[in-house]
């Protein structure tokens, strides 16, 4: 398939889920969980993150605090979403659309990010949404596979390619900057979770193999620890509080980052 129906097939993918979940509750299913006509289960997920600072494989991305809503639809293994991040400075706005296949640990994720400026300053030389030009376009094509332990070991194995779109002139090969060429920009993440009492923490390290997005040579560039634990408000109320210490030695930076998950 042409990489330019990628993202309507995407986009009316996800729609299309959405319709039939609105359509199954209107009928009298779950206000949350229905059931299609062959009896799988349907599930509507809607939330949102407030974050301190948005830091991303880390890389922090709009210097502010930023809001993060988040909007899913899940039938059997397949699961499309809505994700996004606007900095509280409006010098960051990104709006991702996912579709993901799960077969028992592995998962198999297609991301579309679509990022317009970076403190001000375009991302790309055309930020219009239904631009998808290869040299023009400000998104950016992912494939990545996921894998997750199970409950008695629970690590996961990440990694994932940019393959399409505004993963270029990055500034460390003269040849790619000057014909627009891909870096196809690689990330690489383990991590694992641990249980405290009723509270849980990740510990994760990212790198890089070699120069792209992420910087400017193969290196670690994300690696600490993020701790949740769930605020008692009322009897029937908790709220997810989460925090994280995150370095990057390649770019030698350190970030505390702390959010509340609705």
């Amino acid at each position: 398939m042409s990489a330019k129906f990628i993202k309507p097939c995407l986009f009316l993918t996800f729609v299309f889920f959405i319709s039939c979940t609105i359509k199954s509750q209107d009928s009298g299913s779950d206000t949350i969980a229905g059931k299609d006509k062959s009896g799988s289960a349907v599930k509507l997920n809607v939330g949102s993150d407030i974050m301190s600072r948005y830091i991303w494989r880390g890389t922090d991305f709009g210097d502010s605090p930023a809001v993060q809503p988040t909007l899913s639809i899940s039938v059997s293994n397949f699961e499309a979403g809505c994700w996004s991040s606007v900095a509280t400075n409006s010098f960051y706005k990104e709006i991702d659309l996912y579709a993901k296949y799960t077969v028992k640990n592995f998962s198999l994720i297609f991301t579309d990010y679509y990022v317009t400026s970076v403190n001000g300053t375009p991302a790309s030389p055309d930020t219009r949404y239904f631009v998808y030009d290869d040299q023009k376009t400000a998104h950016s094509f992912e494939g990545s596979l996921l894998y997750k332990g199970s409950e008695k070991f629970p690590l996961w194995l990440l990694g994932g390619v940019f393959f399409y779109g505004n993963d270029k002139r990055w500034g460390y090969d003269a040849e790619k900057d000057s014909t627009n060429q891909t870096y196809y920009s690689s990330y690489l993440e383990a991590g694992y979770t641990f249980s405290i009492k009723d509270s849980s923490a990740d510990v994760f390290l990212g790198f890089t193999p070699a120069a792209g997005a992420y910087g400017n040579t193969l290196g670690v560039i994300n690696i600490g620890v993020t701790g949740y634990r769930k605020i008692k408000i009322t009897d029937e109320f908790e709220l997810p509080v989460k925090a994280s210490l995150i370095f990057n030695p390649q770019s030698s930076n350190v970030y505390f980052v702390f959010g509340i998950t609705l």
